[in-house]
């Protein structure tokens, strides 16, 4: 058993020690190796072993620390070692980050972990993002060392066009962005309702993710509106969600992205991409009312 310093219980107690953070680490790969963006980084590896030293991972980052390390560990270096191969050579980016912290919080949430030590784990997951940004910086600078073409700026093609997510600043404004979206729509009496027992944090990371692909290039196998109509069938059905309230996002969404300074015809880019979606809203809000009949 795994016994902190003081007297309350180590987040890695909190979420159910090891056999409950077991069954997670065994979704989570699970979760994983099914992503096509992500499985190519676990090609050659021992996915047991690997299974083993994530729950080491989870023992030091939640407050459980193993026997055998009584000197304090940095986490940070520690990540930064393990992934500097894959910075180097895979193109590992905090990019892949956000897609592995976007499976660990579906996993919490379907094993029923409760919302608030679902926050707590993000806060002590997500700061590690910035060991992703910064090795990824360390590769590039690493490569240009070599004598001969750097394949990086050789696989660079001016005249490709930029996605709109390029356009908009790529991550960083996208994550502005979020944050200040959501910032309006909880200050919205309208639509803060929708947000009660939700865990924003996961819910910023899910509509980051989001916004990535919806802005750059949508797989041809991705229904985007049968998508958006599952993950809102609940709040058409309980909470009698509608078109209304996808106006009035939009109008946020909107605003949102004029606050931040964004070119009137990038956002007329990014509204013709999302605009389409209100029949979604139509339609989900009228399936709900023939329900209830």
């Amino acid at each position: 058993m795994c016994k902190p310093d003081d007297s309350k219980p180590s987040l890695f107690e909190r979420l159910g020690g090891t056999a409950a953070v077991r069954a997670a680490v065994e979704e989570f790969y699970q979760r994983v190796l099914d992503d096509e963006q992500l499985s190519p980084f676990f090609e050659d590896s021992t996915i047991p072993h690997l299974k083993m030293h994530q729950l080491e991972f989870f023992k030091l980052a939640f407050g459980c620390p193993s026997k055998n390390n009584d000197a304090p560990v940095d986490v940070a270096e520690f990540l930064r070692e393990k992934h500097r191969r894959l910075f180097v050579e895979q193109g590992l980016n905090e990019t892949h980050f956000d897609l592995v912290a976007g499976h660990f919080v579906a996993t919490l949430q379907h094993l029923s972990i409760n919302e608030e030590l679902i926050d707590e784990a993000v806060g002590v997951i997500g700061p590690l993002r910035t060991v992703f940004e910064v090795g990824v910086s360390e590769s590039a600078h690493e490569e240009k060392k070599d004598d001969g073409p750097s394949l990086l700026h050789a696989a660079t093609d001016d005249s490709k066009p930029q996605t709109l997510m390029q356009k908009l600043g790529g991550n960083a404004s996208v994550k502005a962005a979020v944050e200040g979206l959501y910032s309006r729509l909880l200050a919205d009496e309208d639509l803060s309702p929708f947000f009660e027992d939700v865990s924003m944090t996961a819910l910023k990371i899910h509509q980051i993710e989001f916004m990535k692909v919806a802005f750059s290039q949508i797989p041809d196998d991705f229904d985007v509106a049968e998508f958006m109509k599952t993950k809102h069938a609940r709040l058409f059905t309980d909470k009698g969600l509608n078109e209304s309230h996808f106006d009035k996002l939009a109008g946020h969404f909107v605003a949102t992205l004029e606050d931040l300074s964004v070119p009137q015809n990038l956002i007329d880019e990014a509204v013709a991409v999302v605009g389409p979606l209100r029949p979604v809203f139509e339609q989900g809000a009228k399936d709900a009312q023939e329900q209830k009949l």
